[in-house]
């Protein structure tokens, strides 16, 4: 910096330290800040003309104050915003000028009067493409120093292009979310004067919207001036950029004004109120105002309105902006041309619920996805579904809509790079079922297929969309009838989804479809059953290496993990060699430890019953632990189902050895909730006398007016064959399914390895993981008879 610029600026630093010692003395808001705005032009101007000195002939150059400095309301620590415009595109000459300023102004700024200095290069072509905090910045802008022909031009060439509609939701947005960071009542106690509700920054943004309407912009109030005046204060008592109120700030302003503090805090609420008013009443003024929404769409007195021949495209992302200014929506049915680009397509898709039925209202819809609206009157077969096709899809989109930000669904969605394709999906997960002769998800593909072709979309977002309609049952059948712990369930899942993107929208589109079919259709358990497949499945795609489904490995990890911890090592190895692969494979090392103890005593002829609630679930699991002895699971599931307990899922395991011992885990809920104290206590006393033989299954299920012959009506049933060999069974819903199912396979005397009990399309679901006594698989014709018998 050269002698004389730093001569000039020091100066300008003392004028502005008498400044700040001016303020302390005597309170004053805007006319101060307009004395502090004219230091920083001059300044700048300063700077400029030795620029021009230093690098002559240089193209015309507008530099522009922007935001609060545009406004000439520079606050004693508040940033000075500059946009700079050249007349022409880059050159080096101009780049090498401009980036000498740039470091002028930032040392000048920073070091002599303790500002920061906030720019950014424009040229006119920039225009159309700025975001919306850049033009409520430039609404403001004022030329400081230069060419005022740059600077007409780029404020031209914005209201050219000026997107009203999409700038007032931009807007509005960013009020609510200010106002959510800092406090959102002018009542706050210890309020942000900036960007809190009432703050500044409301009538800032009132005067904005008004701007992008065309009106005249209104004269700062009294209201906020006072407030300009009291934040002028706070920032000469923190010495820095300081915007809140705290109740520390308060008492030293208070003491400036020799006012009461709690008098001071109640006549800034009284401003903050009227602010917060004046802006409220703008957002109502959009409901009687005229202005342009998109092309061929315009808002007039609180109506979208689509002129004929509008695109329908165009018409559809009209209407979208038109719902979240929360306008009415005509319902005359306009004459629409096919013009649509695929951008304008899938706004209108992820717009959310509330556009999808505007844009029904208007009859938009039907030209968009007809494929959706053939479905308008279409009844559901499966009568687990509250509503017709068309109502359940746009309560999907709604439970779409209504994912917290924070939460598990939240962050997958977060993290999503193609949003349309999971809103896209959705809205056509059930097209299918225009046609009872196909399979819905199949044929719901194909229709995905043509729409995606008919909107012109990437080839990656078609894809994502018909493999989604295509499998979008397979989370919520695999988490309701498969045993998610087990390693193969995760690996089989794996393979299928392909990608953490998949996986993750998957997820997403299970919990909105299967949500929407009634109140009752997804509960805490489905929840908790989701996430554990989710990650587990995310392991496998993220180190598919790492993920082994040997029992060996795993016997490793349990006898690792739990060296010298409690249990000696040679009991540990003893009781992990001893059980099944399946419960290696499916079990916590952490509950193996806690099992050796529970297996040692029952070889002492102990029957240990151990309940432990999972709240997250919503559910009880309940564990048994005694000498094994034929038909013992049956027997269980038959005490459960007298006390009227409702099975989710089963793991049984038996040890191998002169005395075999049984651990078998039931997870059960009663009424949709964890088995109450009194009922827990019953359940213990029950189950230790049926397994000590003081009571048998048939007595208690008959007093309990059930009867332990009862067949189980199969309505049909799938067989996967392996070891273990997976039985899965749709029956009509009831209780009692588990304990009549187990009791038929193990009068075969198979052994029931595991088992998932639910509900799945309205009816009862299960599937059991079953082996033959010598622990091989079973055949189709085996299981086949079995069932025959129900």
């Amino acid at each position: 910096m050269s002698a004389t610029i730093s001569d000039e600026m020091a100066d300008l630093g003392d004028r502005r330290k008498a400044l700040l010692e001016e303020l302390g003395e005597n309170p004053s808001g805007i006319e101060w800040c307009h004395r502090h705005t004219t230091l920083a032009d001059d300044a700048i101007k300063s700077l400029f003309g030795h620029m021009m000195i230093e690098f002559n002939n240089l193209p015309p150059i507008a530099v522009i104050a922007t935001g609060g400095f545009g406004r000439r309301e520079l606050a004693p620590y508040s940033d000075v915003d500059l946009t700079v415009v050249p007349d022409h595109g880059p050159n080096s000459r101009l780049d090498d000028a401009i980036k000498w300023l740039f470091r002028q102004l930032h040392d000048s700024f920073a070091g002599d009067m303790k500002l920061k200095v906030g720019y950014a290069l424009r040229y006119v072509s920039d225009a159309p493409g700025l975001d919306a905090t850049t033009l409520s910045g430039l609404i403001d802008g004022r030329l400081v120093v230069g060419s005022q022909q740059n600077f007409d031009g780029l404020i031209d060439a914005i209201w050219e292009s000026f997107p009203v509609a999409e700038f007032i939701i931009a807007k509005m947005k960013e009020r609510e979310q200010q106002t959510l960071r800092t406090n959102d009542t002018p009542y706050a106690a210890q309020p942000h004067l900036k960007l809190g509700s009432g703050g500044l920054r409301c009538f800032n943004t009132a005067n904005w919207i008004r701007a992008s309407l065309g009106e005249e912009m209104i004269e700062p109030s009294v209201e906020y001036k006072a407030i300009l005046e009291v934040r002028n204060l706070l920032h000469v008592a923190a010495g820095k950029q300081f915007d809140q109120l705290t109740y520390e700030k308060r008492q030293s302003i208070a003491d400036v004004y020799r006012k009461d503090p709690f008098e001071l805090g109640s006549e800034v609420a009284q401003s903050l109120i009227q602010v917060r008013a004046r802006y409220e009443r703008t957002l109502t003024h959009l409901q009687d105002a005229e202005f342009p929404i998109s092309k061929g769409v315009n808002a007039v007195k609180g109506t979208v309105c689509v002129d004929r021949g509008t695109g329908f495209g165009a018409a559809a992302q009209g209407i979208a902006l038109g719902t979240q200014l929360s306008l009415a929506v005509s319902e005359a049915k306009p004459d629409l041309q096919a013009d649509a680009s695929p951008g304008q397509l899938l706004v209108a898709v992820i717009a959310g619920e509330p556009t999808l039925r505007n844009l029904d209202r208007a009859g938009v819809l039907e030209f968009l996805l007809p494929e959706l609206t053939a479905c308008r009157t279409l009844m559901p077969r499966d009568m687990a579904h509250e509503f017709g096709v068309f109502e359940h899809t746009l309560r999907v989109i709604r439970n779409l809509d209504s994912i917290p930000e924070h939460g598990f669904l939240g962050e997958l969605k977060s993290q999503l790079r193609d949003l349309g394709a999971l809103y896209l999906a959705a809205l056509l997960h059930d097209v299918g079922k225009v046609d009872p002769t196909q399979k819905h998800s199949d044929y719901g593909a194909e229709l995905a297929e043509a729409v995606c072709t008919r909107w012109g979309l990437y080839d990656s977002t078609r894809e994502t969309v018909c493999w989604l309609v295509k499998n979008h049952l397979l989370l919520d059948r695999t988490i309701r009838m498969r045993d998610v712990q087990h390693p193969d369930t995760a690996r089989e899942f794996a393979e299928a989804v392909k990608t953490p993107e998949r996986l993750a929208m998957l997820a997403i589109l299970t919990w909105a479809d299967a949500s929407a079919v009634s109140d009752h259709a997804w509960s805490q358990t489905q929840d908790a059953f989701l996430a554990e497949l989710y990650d587990r499945t995310l392991e496998h795609l993220l180190s598919p290496q790492d993920r082994s489904s040997d029992p060996s490995d795993y016997r490793r990890r349990i006898l690792s993990r739990h060296s010298g911890k409690g249990v000696s090592s040679e009991e540990l190895e003893e009781f992990v060699n001893s059980m099944p692969a399946h419960y290696v494979l499916s079990t916590e090392p952490e509950i193996v430890k806690s099992h050796v103890a529970l297996a040692e005593q029952a070889r002492g002829g102990e029957v240990i019953v151990l309940l432990r609630d999972f709240v997250d679930m919503a559910a009880t699991e309940i564990t048994v632990c005694c000498s094994d002895a034929p038909r013992l699971l049956t027997k269980i599931l038959g005490v459960l189902y007298a006390l009227d307990l409702s099975i989710i899922g089963i793991r049984a395991s038996t040890s191998e050895g002169a005395k075999p011992v049984a651990i078998d885990t039931i997870t059960a809920s009663f009424g949709r909730r964890p088995i109450p104290r009194a009922t827990a206590q019953r359940v213990t006393t029950v189950l230790t006398n049926v397994l000590k033989g003081q009571e048998s299954v048939d007595s208690i299920l008959r007093d309990a007016g059930k009867s332990p012959e009862r067949k189980q009506n199969v309505l049909e049933y799938n067989f996967v064959p392996g070891v273990p060999s997976i039985i899965e069974i749709r029956a009509p819903r009831g209780r009692g399914m588990a304990y009549r199912i187990a009791r038929t396979l193990s009068e075969r005397g198979w052994d029931i390895l595991g088992a998932r009990v639910g509900q799945w399309a309205g009816s009862g679901a299960a599937a059991f993981y079953v082996a033959n006594p010598s622990g091989g698989q079973l055949t189709e014709q085996e299981v086949a008879e079995a069932l025959s018998t129900q």
